[in-house]
């Protein structure tokens, strides 16, 4: 039997499983990568790549690599959501892209800079060792064994029997056109239609295709409208006033279907192995956002993996388990609301489809473990939706202070303990909390906050605060730190 050896084992060659190799690869890790599919580049859904995916690509300094793979940006969007009648015209800020080639282009990007690869290759067997895993890898040519300090598992969907639903249930069902069958206007825009038993969502892709796809609950849809799914995509789309045309013009595919509802995985971490993109948790694809947070997510993994196999102790693996998790329920929870409020602006929301999902989330799953983690995310969530502002009109700033009037910490501040990433790891750091921050802070602008922010609870002027906080920073951003948190009335007047 061959044998391997790593410092971290990488599954998967999607988004996920790629920006995480390459991110590991920058830090110095031997990594080796293996994917299952034998045929590569594989076809894919979820082209759409949000604004924030450029930061991204920044980071994994892979714009060049990924310069040639076809994509179509800035698609006007035509949407039809909070009236049955009318319609939005939007300027797209998002781009759509040929997924195959763009993982090809990464593919490629992490074998180029030593990230070997094995594909196709699928694991068979895995033990937990004293220094990591030892893994049974089975490919064309025979059987590999690998040693790794350490595994990520970005495997997409595969398996989910401890997967903790965050929203009922969601499935896609979708179909591609040829662009040249259809009127010249649907070339040029995304679409979007709210129905009163799912939704529609259609665009152009790179390869001249039209795909439009709906999204509804597969129990409602077989109840309500027996047959198979093309009959029912076809069906939405005669009783949309978007998509209508594509009722009466032959897909030039079949249908696809999978499934689409969100989930967290409550298993995503184990000590050594952990879960990043679908393979951790999926996001109501409404917002179009899947390709980027499961990118951004794979870095937070990164950041955990570093600490975990950096730490000497224990406690360091506890802090970077507890970073993932905390990072999973906020990333899963700040969804969970942004789209309950969404499904709450269609026409239709009062409709049983739009009701259940424009409620508050409630996680499913009844065993204990289950529990543990249900709790926690509805109490992130309730977080979040308290945090949000309700009025989207900010309050005026208050008057700037006077030089020499006493200042103080405004009511309801604290001193708590929290999670910072320095220096690609993880560290324990004491903060400040607030009600009107929106997470505690230990930095600003890079700059340790506590303790010398300590001086205000003595309640100095505001020009001797500015020359405590001199010593261990330039006026200037001094300056700045003490107008921010006077704007957001984190510090008042001490005569209030």
């Amino acid at each position: 039997m061959n044998a391997r050896h790593a410092d971290v084992f990488v599954i998967g060659a999607g988004p996920a499983g790629l920006c995480a190799a390459l991110r590991l690869n920058q830090l110095g890790y031997r990594v080796i990568l293996a994917e299952r599919s034998t045929l590569w580049p594989r076809p894919q859904i979820g082209e759409a790549l949000t604004p924030g995916v450029r930061n991204i690509v920044d980071l994994l300094d892979a714009n060049d690599a990924l310069a040639g793979v076809p994509l179509i940006a800035r698609l006007p969007a035509r949407v039809r959501w909070r009236s049955a009648e009318t319609e939005d015209a939007l300027h797209g800020d998002s781009a759509v892209v040929e997924r195959a080639r763009f993982d090809a282009a990464l593919l490629a990007l992490a074998e180029k800079r030593g990230v070997e690869v094995m594909r196709p290759a699928r694991v068979s067997t895995q033990n937990a060792t004293s220094g990591g895993w030892q893994l049974v890898l089975e490919s064309e040519h025979g059987a590999t064994l690998l040693e790794a300090g350490f595994v990520i598992d970005a495997r997409g969907r595969a398996g989910g029997a401890a997967r903790l639903d965050c929203a009922p249930a969601l499935a896609a069902s979708w179909a591609e056109w040829d662009c040249g069958t259809l009127p010249a206007q649907w070339h040029g825009t995304t679409r979007v239609e709210a129905l009163a038993t799912g939704w529609l969502w259609g665009t152009r892709l790179p390869d001249g295709s039209y795909r439009a796809m709906l999204l509804a609950d597969p129990a409602r849809q077989r109840h309500d409208m027996p047959g198979g799914p093309a009959q029912r995509l076809r069906a939405a789309c005669a009783a949309s006033r978007l998509f209508s045309e594509l009722a009466a013009t032959p897909a030039q595919t079949s249908v696809h279907v999978c499934a689409a509802t969100p989930y967290l995985d409550i298993e995503a971490w184990r000590p050594g192995w952990i879960k990043t993109g679908d393979a951790a948790f999926a996001v109501d694809p409404i917002s179009s956002s899947g390709v980027e947070k499961a990118m951004r997510f794979s870095l937070q993994a990164v950041t955990a993996a570093h600490t975990f196999l950096q730490s000497n102790d224990p406690a360091g693996e506890e802090i970077a388990g507890e970073f993932f998790e905390e990072r999973l329920i906020e990333t899963c929870a700040r969804h969970c609301v942004w789209t309950r409020n969404y499904y709450a602006q269609a026409w239709c929301a009062d409709e049983p489809f739009w009701r259940e999902r424009s409620k508050a989330a409630t996680p499913t799953g009844e065993a204990e473990a289950f529990m543990h983690w249900r709790d926690k995310l509805e109490r992130q969530i309730r977080l979040v939706a308290q945090a949000a502002p309700s009025n989207p009109e900010p309050p005026a700033p208050p008057a700037p202070p006077r030089r020499h009037q006493a200042i103080r910490f405004s009511a309801g501040i604290e001193t708590v303990r929290t999670l910072c990433v320095v220096n690609d790891q993880v560290q324990v750091r004491s903060a400040l909390a607030h009600p009107r921050l929106p997470r505690p802070l230990a930095f600003h602008e890079d700059q340790a906050l506590l303790p010398c922010l300590d001086i205000l609870r003595r309640r100095p002027r505001f020009d001797e605060a500015l020359r405590a906080l001199g010593v261990a920073m330039d006026e200037a951003k001094a300056l700045r730190l003490l107008a921010w948190l006077w704007r957001e009335r984190v510090i008042e007047s001490a005569d209030a």
